[in-house]
């Protein structure tokens, strides 16, 4: 699963089951796609994920790892990791580029990505926001990342 091209997204010890199946119905909306798990995420067996992803568990591969660290180093092997974080040096995801078949690390909902994992990616991406909060739900994020992974597959562009 790790070794296809087709875009990841690594849950950093997600605390919710309800963000983790909701993560899994993005990933298949962009089939092919698949989703790694660390941590303490939620994994595929339990009712919250299932009855949230709609049965796309059984569809989107996914692989879980106890530790992140050892998941970031297994996939950058691979493929181009991307934190989704908000810091001073992410670039806004409308002008990033990045391969359709990258990594998109997502973040602890109360901590987000870990200092370490952070320093493990080749590259941040911030999503713009106007608000006051800059602070958007997990899930979300992953939707607005897939809708621009299938932009680009759609268009052809690599970024705007």
């Amino acid at each position: 699963m790790l070794t296809a091209k087709f875009p990841l997204f690594v849950l950093d010890s997600l605390r919710s089951a309800f963000n983790v199946g909701s993560v899994f119905r993005t990933a298949e909306s962009i089939s092919p796609s698949g989703v790694v798990l660390t941590g303490i995420s939620a994994r595929p067996g339990g009712r919250k994920v299932g009855r949230t992803s709609r049965g796309t568990h059984g569809q989107v591969p996914w692989r879980w790892f106890p530790v992140a660290t050892t998941a970031v180093d297994y996939i950058r092997k691979r493929r181009v990791v991307i934190a989704v974080e908000n810091t001073s040096d992410a670039v806004p995801l409308h002008v990033a580029d990045f391969p359709l078949d990258a990594a998109f690390v997502l973040g602890n909902e109360a901590d987000g990505i870990s200092e370490e994992i952070l320093e493990m990616c080749q590259l941040k991406i911030i999503i713009p926001q106007s608000g006051s909060r800059h602070c958007i739900n997990v899930s979300s994020t992953a939707a607005m990342i897939a809708w621009e992974i299938q932009r680009r597959r759609l268009t052809g562009e690599k970024y705007v």
